[in-house]
């Protein structure tokens, strides 16, 4: 357990240690087994998740069943924070489990009421809000302007590793095009 603490707190280096220990002390850990969901799309889904150890991936699953992965964790990583996951208390997403995965997970409407009571928590809220928004609008330029090759050299450096942790058919879905794409443009 102290080794998931020691991995929260880093997610948090910049706080005062004051502010950090009120904020770790009000996240609980879960352990994500294989092929379990972190949060399903259509539930409700009130948290906000760290993941501390394993992988997980972001997918939607549209009216004819296919499957579109929107976002790629490796941990350690903050999921996708849960006002740009969720509408009226229901989640969007299926946060899927890709292997044994450990998280933390606290109460969206707490982190917001810590936010409020503290500045130093707000502006670090704040900071992962817009680095995730800087991720998301990175992936969508990627997937508006980039060819296939250049999409997976954009994957490489914004994701480095990834290609050796995920599935390749999840990294397709990701950028946007089929495996044989996904295929062709690795072995140009």
């Amino acid at each position: 357990m102290e080794i998931h603490q020691k991995t929260i707190e880093e997610f948090m280096m910049e706080l005062p240690d004051k502010d950090r220990e009120t904020l770790v002390k009000a996240f609980k850990i879960r352990n994500c087994p294989i092929g379990s969901y972190m949060s399903s799309q259509g539930e409700r889904d009130e948290n906000e998740y760290f993941l501390l150890g394993g992988r997980a991936r972001s997918v939607v699953t549209d009216a004819e069943g296919a499957e579109v992965t929107l976002n790629l964790y490796a941990a350690p990583m903050v999921i996708t924070p849960n006002m740009a996951r969720t509408s009226g208390g229901c989640s969007l997403v299926d946060i899927e489990i890709l292997d044994d995965a450990v998280a933390a997970a606290m109460p969206a409407g707490q982190l917001m009421d810590l936010m409020v009571n503290f500045e130093s928590i707000r502006e670090w809220g704040n900071n992962l809000m817009r680095e995730e928004l800087t991720r998301k609008v990175g992936r969508e330029w990627c997937l508006a302007v980039l060819s296939a090759r250049q999409r997976l050299e954009w994957f490489r450096k914004v994701h480095p590793g990834y290609e050796a942790l995920f599935a390749h058919f999840h990294i397709a879905s990701y950028l946007g095009m089929t495996p044989v794409t996904l295929s062709r443009a690795r072995n140009q």
